[in-house]
C-alpha cells in the first residue's frame, strides 16, 4: 500500500513538472515586441520655430520677424532647404543614426576635445565634418516607457576616404512614452558639448542653439 501511494505521488509530482515545462517558454516569450519608430525634429529653441536643412546639410535657424539685424540686411537670397525631420524604425536593441548637420559649428572644439580624451590621433585631418546621434532602442518597461541611448558621433575627410569616431562618454539617454514628444535634456555635466552639438546657423551666418524633440510609436505590422 505504502509502495503504491509513493508511486502515485511521484506521477503526480513528474505530470506537474511536465505541466510547468510546457508553460515556461510561453511565459518566457510574452507578447512580441513591436518595432518602433523614432522621429527626431530640431526647433529654435527660443520661438519653437522647426528649423531646416541648408542646401549644404547645414541647420538653418528661423530668423525671428522683428530681428533688427535681419532687416538691415535687406532682402536676404533664398537658400534651398527641407524640413529637418528624420525618423528611423528599429527593434529592441537595434541602433540607428539621427543625422545632426554638416559643416557644423564648433567643429575646433570639437577636433580639440576628442584629441583631449584619445579618440583622435594628433595631426587627425579634420575636414567636411558632419554631426550624428547614435540611437539605440533598450527594453520597454512594464508601462511602456522606452529608453533610448544617445552617442554623439562624427563623420569627417581624412585624405581621400571618410572616418568617423563615436564619443562614448558623452552617451545621453531619453526616457520617453510611445507616442509622446520629448525635448531632449543633456545630462548634468555634458551641457556645454550638447548646446555645441545642437546648434546651427541663421541667415546671417549667427550660431544659434536649437533644441532637439523626439518622438516614439509603435510600428503595426
Amino acid at each position: 500500500m505504502g509502495r503504491r501511494t509513493g508511486a502515485a505521488v511521484a506521477a503526480a509530482i513528474l505530470a506537474t513538472l511536465a505541466l510547468v515545462a510546457r508553460a515556461e517558454p510561453a511565459r518566457a516569450q510574452g507578447p512580441e515586441a513591436k518595432p518602433m519608430r523614432i522621429e527626431a525634429r530640431f526647433v529654435d529653441r527660443a520661438s519653437g520655430l522647426e528649423a531646416v536643412w541648408g542646401a549644404t546639410g547645414q541647420i538653418l535657424v528661423p530668423t525671428a520677424p522683428a530681428d533688427p539685424a535681419a532687416a538691415r540686411w535687406g532682402q536676404p537670397r533664398a537658400v534651398a532647404s527641407s524640413p529637418s525631420r528624420q525618423s528611423v524604425t528599429l527593434d529592441t536593441g537595434g541602433r540607428g543614426l539621427i543625422r545632426v548637420g554638416r559643416e557644423i559649428p564648433f567643429a575646433g572644439w570639437f577636433l580639440r576635445h576628442g584629441l583631449r580624451c584619445g579618440l583622435l590621433e594628433e595631426k587627425t585631418e579634420w575636414r567636411d565634418v558632419e554631426s550624428a546621434l547614435e540611437i539605440e532602442v533598450g527594453p520597454a518597461a512594464a508601462d511602456g516607457t522606452l529608453r533610448l541611448s544617445l552617442t554623439p558621433e562624427f563623420g569627417f575627410a581624412q585624405g581621400r576616404a571618410r572616418r568617423s569616431v563615436a564619443f562614448p562618454a558623452e552617451r545621453a539617454e531619453v526616457l520617453l512614452a510611445p507616442g509622446a514628444e520629448a525635448r531632449f535634456a543633456p545630462p548634468p555635466g555634458l551641457e556645454g558639448f550638447y548646446r555645441r552639438l545642437l546648434a546651427g546657423y541663421d541667415p546671417l551666418r549667427r550660431v544659434w542653439s536649437v533644441d532637439m524633440v523626439l518622438r516614439a510609436e509603435p510600428v503595426e505590422p
